[in-house]
């Protein structure tokens, strides 16, 4: 395998006994053996529904395999065999695998009855437990749904409609991890999840972001009531309020909080794309009191426009986005709050569907499509961890690209994530 054109990354002696003492090993080639071990050890927690004496594999056996698999290409079930498969002596110097190697439908069958909080939990304790983190700034927390589109079959003679996997995601800026997964009722949409999702993770002193759709009151008064706070957009589905707001935002109020109003903060920058130059500016006031149903939204302490100016060069247009929030005039942390809620979009549901091709995946069981979501979550947060080391090339080349020496590589990405 030819190694990257950049230097290789050396461990010098401090960094070496830090591994040490967070893998608990004795030896730096073994810290790949260490870090499964560890892993074991805590998907142990699990609690296994099949009836004992009459199971050939162990269940944490089944879910590092799949977590391996996927790391390093696995986009399915066959994947996975065939993965262990071509790795087994190796596997079996930290598993059991008692029963040889697993079929197919054994992955996903085993998967359909794991807890799916259970494996989520463990899985981010351990990837922040062994990554080196800060504590020094409030997190931005996004949430969106997502449809895994492979799920989904359409109605013939021989079987009824399936409609797909949609799955609410909770995705942490500070951390890089999807905080939180938890699917929404077929029947139902993202709205009533929400007060759901957030008992699931931290929201005191975090920031919450949603889309439009899940601008409703109950959900702001879930996140005030987990002393949260909110930056979220309003639009025509709240009516009244939407109008307000437009009416409000006139030309001669963005100049008057351009030129630095008492109440109110306002910055700009601008953005060039292709031949496109993009102009966004931010308007934040407390000037909140005029709006007469103000006490049906919880801490409703400032408003907000951003005014979005794009010039081709032929023509120029003009997009307005409002929002309301809880935080009080700080013009630098709402506008980052705003740019940041693109993140669960770009930096997790794009990965799941370009470089894990989720979509492509067409298991019907929604149990097992959930939990093998759960192990490309953990995936993508260590490869997104290590991709400094990787020469910021994209995810799916340095996926590739480890996939040549899966022992060896195994190495680097253990050491490397423990630094990161």
């Amino acid at each position: 395998m030819t190694r990257p054109s950049k230097r290789r990354f050396e461990l010098d002696i401090k960094q070496i006994n830090y591994i040490k003492k967070q893998l608990e090993i004795e030896k730096i080639e073994n810290v790949d053996k260490a870090a499964m071990k560890k892993l074991k050890e805590n998907l142990k927690k699990i609690k296994d529904t099949r009836i004992k004496g009459k199971t050939k594999f162990k269940i944490w056996d089944i879910i590092i395999c799949g977590i391996l698999a996927v790391l390093f290409g696995a986009q399915d079930w066959e994947d996975i065999r065939d993965f262990v498969d071509d790795h087994y002596k190796w596997l079996r110097e930290f598993l059991l695998l008692t029963g040889g190697i697993p079929c197919t439908k054994t992955y996903e069958r085993v998967f359909s009855i794991i807890n799916s909080r259970e494996l989520e939990n463990i899985l981010n304790e351990f990837i922040m437990s062994i990554t080196i983190k800060s504590n020094l700034e409030e997190d931005i927390i996004n949430l969106d749904g997502r449809v895994s589109k492979g799920s989904a079959r359409q109605k013939t003679e021989y079987q009824n409609k399936i409609k797909p996997l949609n799955i609410l995601n909770a995705y942490s800026n500070k951390y890089g991890i999807c905080l939180a997964s938890e699917i929404i009722d077929k029947k139902s949409n993202e709205i009533p999840t929400i007060p759901e999702i957030l008992k699931r993770f931290k929201v005191k002193g975090n920031i919450i972001t949603w889309d439009a759709l899940n601008t409703q009151t109950e959900n702001v008064k879930a996140v005030v009531g987990l002393k949260g706070d909110y930056v979220i957009p309003i639009k025509g589905n709240q009516g009244n309020f939407y109008n307000d707001l437009i009416d409000y935002f006139d030309d001669k109020r963005l100049e008057t909080i351009k030129a630095g109003n008492s109440k109110s903060t306002y910055t700009d920058y601008y953005e060039k794309r292709g031949s496109q130059s993009i102009h966004y500016e931010y308007y934040q006031t407390e000037d909140v009191n005029w709006y007469f149903d103000k006490m049906k939204w919880e801490k409703l302490n400032t408003i907000g426009l951003v005014k979005k100016t794009i010039d081709s060069g032929k023509e120029i247009k003009i997009e307005k986005r409002y929002y309301i929030s809880s935080l009080f005039c700080d013009i630098d942390l709402f506008s980052k709050a705003i740019r940041n809620h693109w993140s669960v979009e770009n930096k997790l549901h794009w990965h799941l569907d370009f470089t894990f091709k989720q979509d492509n995946n067409t298991t019907t069981n929604k149990s097992a499509l959930m939990n093998l979501e759960i192990v490309n979550k953990f995936c993508l947060a260590i490869l997104n961890r290590v991709k400094v080391f990787y020469n910021n090339k994209s995810l799916r080349r340095i996926r590739k690209r480890i996939s040549y020496n899966f022992e060896k590589s195994l190495v680097d990405l253990m050491c490397y994530l423990s630094l990161s």
